[in-house]
C-alpha cells in the first residue's frame, strides 16, 4: 500500500479497526469473575488451542479477502467481511475470558496461566496490526517515514503473527506434567505420559498450521 489517496474501503476498514483495538482494550483491561474451578488441564488445552487456532486463521482470511479486493466491491462487501472479522476476535476474547475465569490448582496453575499468556500475547499481535492499518488510514506519509519506506514506496499491510513464545514453555510443561503423573501413579503411566506427548504433539502441529496458513 503505497502513500498515494487511501482506498475508500480501507478507510471504512480503518473505522471498524478502531472500535476493534477499543474492544480488545476493555475486554483485555477487564477481569473476569473467578466462576469455576479448572479440573483437567488437558481438556482444557484440548478444547482452547484449536479454537484459537481456527479464529486466527479466520480472521487472517478475511484480511486475505478484504485487501484483495480493495478496488472492485461495495461498502457492504467491507461491512460484511468486517463483521466477519469482528465475529472471530469476539471468539478469542471469549475464550481468554473463559479461561481467566477459572481457578486452577497449584499443579496446573503453570500450564494454565501459559495459556493465559498465549490468549494474551495473540491478542497483542492483532491489536499491533489493526494499530498499524488506523495510523496507516490516518496518515500514511507518515507511517511509511516512520518504517523507512522512501516515498511512493509500499507497505505491506498483510497480517503477519508470530508463534506466542509461551507456547514452547507450555509444551515442555506438559511433558513434565507427564512425567510427574507418572511417579506419582505407576499404573497410571501409560495414559498420562501418551497424553501428555501428544497434547505437545497436537498444540505444535497447529501452531505451524496456523503460520503456514498466513
Amino acid at each position: 500500500m503505497t502513500d498515494d489517496a487511501v482506498p475508500r474501503p480501507l478507510v471504512l476498514l480503518g473505522e471498524e479497526f478502531r472500535r476493534m483495538c477499543t474492544e480488545v482494550d476493555t475486554r483485555m483491561d477487564a477481569a473476569p469473575f473467578r466462576s469455576a474451578t479448572l479440573y483437567d488441564i488437558h481438556e482444557l488445552l484440548d478444547e482452547h488451542l484449536p479454537l484459537l487456532t481456527t479464529h486466527v486463521a479466520g480472521f487472517g482470511e478475511e484480511i486475505e479477502e478484504g485487501l484483495g479486493h480493495l478496488t472492485h466491491e461495495p461498502d457492504s462487501y467491507f461491512r460484511r467481511i468486517a463483521r466477519r472479522m469482528s465475529s472471530h476476535l469476539d471468539a478469542i476474547l471469549d475464550g481468554y475470558d473463559d479461561v481467566r475465569s477459572l481457578d486452577a490448582n497449584a499443579e496446573d496453575y503453570t500450564g494454565w496461566s501459559l495459556l493465559v499468556e498465549i490468549y494474551e500475547e495473540t491478542l497483542f499481535q492483532i491489536h499491533l496490526w489493526l494499530d498499524e492499518v488506523v495510523d496507516f488510514v490516518d496518515d500514511p506519509v507518515a507511517v511509511l517515514k516512520q518504517r523507512g519506506i522512501p516515498p511512493g514506496g509500499t507497505l505491506n499491510l498483510r497480517l503477519q503473527m508470530e508463534p506466542p513464545p509461551q507456547f514452547d514453555r507450555l509444551t515442555r510443561w506438559l511433558n513434565r506434567r507427564g512425567l510427574a503423573l507418572q511417579a506419582a501413579q505407576e499404573e497410571e503411566f501409560g495414559k498420562a505420559l501418551q497424553r501428555s506427548h501428544t497434547q505437545g504433539l497436537v498444540a505444535g502441529a497447529l501452531f505451524g498450521w496456523w503460520l503456514g496458513s498466513r
